[in-house]
């Protein structure tokens, strides 16, 4: 049976002055056994409007989150108007609600002691709410009054979009941000929505009008459409007689959408994408391959293949960009799963003049993970960290809640996280292997570099890691 190591800090923190003069060990100890963790159930309901309600219980301290995740994020909006779903979504409370505006809206909120925030990412929108469980009725009504009843304040709706416009110009003098915003648009297809940031742009932000951010409202928000998840002190039967009570009355009609489809570019040769920063002192490198949805059966070995390469302090590309080389103060590989599509890449800020060997040593461990098999002990630590640490990233009801919220907008099962340990455990580092070999094809990677071309883009071509392109910050091919 495998084991696993466990964390042993209280135990060194009681250790007896004689046992700390004991001789330091040479090896570890042997990793203990799994200890039980069981992540609340689901359970769930739905009421005649078509608005489903979901809790999980967890009664250790008097504090309710409920989250009123609505199907309206940024793959739905047009691409003309990329950024409409985020500043609906913000303007669900900073544009007032209920006769409300938002600074009372605010002082109601302060007044019980509570937290109420709204956002939209790609998938969905909707309000957030944490607060004391006896006063949670007052605070979700509010919430609900957000969702339902928006005024989307004319002046509020031209300082809510006028932050977008700041915001995306800041954005766009951050060589990370422009990478990244690089790198989606490189890796995708023009039509896809993933190809676009769902903050939008300077152009599109300035072509939404408030009506229009009514009118996606209209359409978008509705019973059909709408889940809200409770964790915390809270029972089933409580929450549905809170949400039948708020929501109950409410009929509008369901939107007719289909989730679009986001395709990548084909990808049969190695594609460098450069894109002019002039004087930067560093450089921003992204490089990566098509990854995989969040429902898909390789995602435990990608998680665990992530780990090994990028994912913590001792990883692969960590240890070797900045601890062997002094490129860089930090590098990192993250596997980003969306709905029906998803990227793995490695991306890191480097010194300009090892801008090129920093591209080669990614380069080199992207093969090296292909062509060598994984040895025992970095296999087993990798595992060893994830299931070690899974506990500890959903102590807090908003932590566990932003993963129940992942299961229930996939659609993935509602006890996927009763076995979650034991299936990273359960990868082996044969299949390891087996996985690199199959999504991380160094022949196929495409890479973003923003920088200073005028120092960097020479030494680049000569190493002749594929095609060369120079793009603008906006994303066109300049050449």
């Amino acid at each position: 049976m495998r084991r696993y190591l466990l964390t042993g800090l209280v135990v060194l923190a009681l250790a007896t002055p004689a046992e700390a003069q004991q001789p330091e060990r040479e090896s570890p100890p042997a990793p203990g056994p799994l200890r039980p963790f069981r992540v609340p159930e689901i359970r769930e309901m739905r009421l005649p409007n078509g608005i489903r309600v979901a809790v999980a219980e967890r009664r250790s301290l008097p504090i309710v989150h409920a989250r009123i995740i609505v199907n309206a994020g940024s793959v739905y909006e047009p691409s003309a108007k990329s950024g409409l779903a985020s500043l609906a979504g913000s303007l669900l409370i900073e544009g007032g609600a209920g006769g409300l505006s938002s600074a009372a809206l605010a002082q109601r909120i302060d007044g019980l002691a509570a937290q109420l925030a709204s956002s939209a990412g790609y998938g969905s929108a909707g309000v957030n709410v944490t607060s004391l469980s006896n006063v949670f009725p007052e605070a979700l009504a509010l919430a609900a009054t957000a969702i339902r009843s928006p005024t989307f304040d004319e002046r509020e709706f031209g300082r809510v979009r006028s932050q977008a416009l700041s915001g995306y110009e800041q954005a766009m003098s951050s060589a990370e941000a422009i990478a990244d915003r690089t790198f989606s648009r490189a890796m995708y297809r023009p039509e896809a929505p993933y190809s676009r940031s769902p903050a939008g742009t300077a152009a599109t932000l300035s072509a939404i009008t408030r009506a229009d951010v009514v009118s996606w409202h209209a359409r978008m928000y509705s019973p059909a459409n709408t889940t809200i998840l409770f964790v915390g002190d809270i029972a089933l039967a409580d929450a549905v007689a809170m949400v039948t009570r708020l929501f109950g009355d409410w009929n509008t009609p369901a939107p007719t959408i289909a989730l679009p489809a986001n395709p990548f570019h084909a990808a049969t040769s190695a594609r460098v994408i450069l894109v002019d920063r002039p004087a930067s002192v560093q450089s921003a490198i992204y490089v990566g391959v098509p990854g995989i949805a969040t429902v898909n059966d390789e995602f435990f070995r990608m998680t665990v293949l992530n780990r090994i390469m990028g994912g913590g302090f001792t990883s692969r590309i960590n240890t070797n960009l900045r601890e062997r080389r002094g490129f860089t103060y930090g590098a990192n590989t993250s596997l980003s799963a969306l709905q029906n599509a998803g990227t793995f890449y490695a991306s890191s800020s480097v010194r300009t003049n090892a801008t090129d060997s920093a591209l080669a040593e990614v380069m080199n461990e992207f093969r090296r993970i292909v062509d060598e098999p994984v040895p025992a002990a970095e296999y087993q630590a990798a595992v060893n960290n994830l299931v070690a640490s899974f506990p500890a990233s959903v102590q807090s009801v908003q932590e566990l809640a932003g993963r129940l919220q992942t299961l229930l907008i996939y659609g993935m099962p509602l006890d996927y996280y009763n076995t979650y340990r034991e299936r990273l455990g359960a990868v082996t580092a044969t299949e390891l292997n087996a996985i690199a070999r199959q999504r991380l094809a160094p022949g196929a990677v495409t890479m973003v570099v923003v920088g200073d071309l005028a120092q960097i883009e020479a030494p680049i071509r000569a190493r002749k890691f594929g095609t060369v392109e120079v793009w603008s910050r906006d994303g066109t091919k300049v050449r």
